[in-house]
């Protein structure tokens, strides 16, 4: 977090101005450091606008790490909220695993939507699956590990390559808003290739695989975020093998969004 906000080396530049305000040439420190501390301020400042003017919903790509948006998830909260009011009864009744198929905006059937995007956008919205599992044994304790506990996102490519990890919540979300939002139809054309391809169902090797990769990953971030826990927090515990996750039947699909 040091590192993210460069708070030490702001503090003093703050420092700096104060001094230069405050004491004129009897300064507490020397000129030269003065300048020196407020133009890597001001370097800093530069490189944080040019991130939000340029990066959408990759802004806090922190690999393998909690990032900071991931403890401002009050907008989701209250859409969920907002949506609850009128749909709960539909929700509890809902079976797990359901799936929608919606248009990458890289993809082969980019056409389909008419939402405009951004480079960035296109550059992460590659062919994948979003996939939202829960962790069906007993999961006290992993809140430390999981902030989602027990719930985990994950957002794999069809190459493998798992771009957004249960970590990176915020950006998991935001995907579902840029791709999802304001839809209310099925794209039909889609569904019905997906069911052609999957033989209805019957032939899921394909996202079988990306699945098992995609919990393949997790449990390495998870495993690796519990030993950084235990090394760096004094008061951490370490995780009953029960509560820990293990393999795929450690998991139930709750639903998955594929990205095609």
């Amino acid at each position: 977090m040091d590192n993210y906000i460069n708070l030490k080396e702001r503090v003093e530049a703050r420092m700096a101005l104060v001094d230069v305000t405050a004491t004129g040439e009897d300064n507490i420190l020397n000129t030269e450091q003065i300048h020196e501390l407020i133009e890597d301020d001001l370097k800093y400042r530069n490189r944080q606008l040019k991130k939000l003017k340029d990066e959408v919903i990759d802004l806090e790509n922190m690999d393998e790490a909690v990032s900071l948006t991931d403890f401002t998830l009050d907008d989701f909260r209250i859409e969920l909220m907002n949506f609850l009011e009128n749909n709960r009864s539909r929700l509890m009744e809902a079976p797990s695993g359901l799936y929608a198929v919606v248009p990458s905006p890289s993809g082969k059937h980019a056409a389909m939507n008419d939402q405009k995007f951004s480079e960035l956008e296109k550059e992460i919205l590659k062919p994948g699956v979003v996939f939202c599992l829960k962790q069906h044994i007993d999961t006290d304790g992993n809140e430390e590990i999981n902030p989602l506990n027990p719930y985990f996102l994950v957002y794999i490519h069809n190459d493998g390559n798992v771009r957004f990890n249960y970590t990176n919540a915020k950006q998991l979300l935001e995907i579902y808003r840029i791709i999802c939002h304001g839809k209310d139809l099925p794209y039909e054309k889609l569904c019905e290739l997906f069911n052609t391809e999957t033989n209805n169902g019957e032939k899921m090797d394909v996202y079988t695989k990306l699945l098992k990769k995609a919990v393949d990953e997790m449990m390495r971030v998870f495993k690796k975020r519990e030993n950084q826990k235990l090394t760096t927090d004094r008061g951490a515990l370490l995780i009953p093998p029960p509560n820990q996750i293990k393999n795929m039947d450690s998991f139930e699909l709750i639903t998955w969004l594929i990205i095609k």
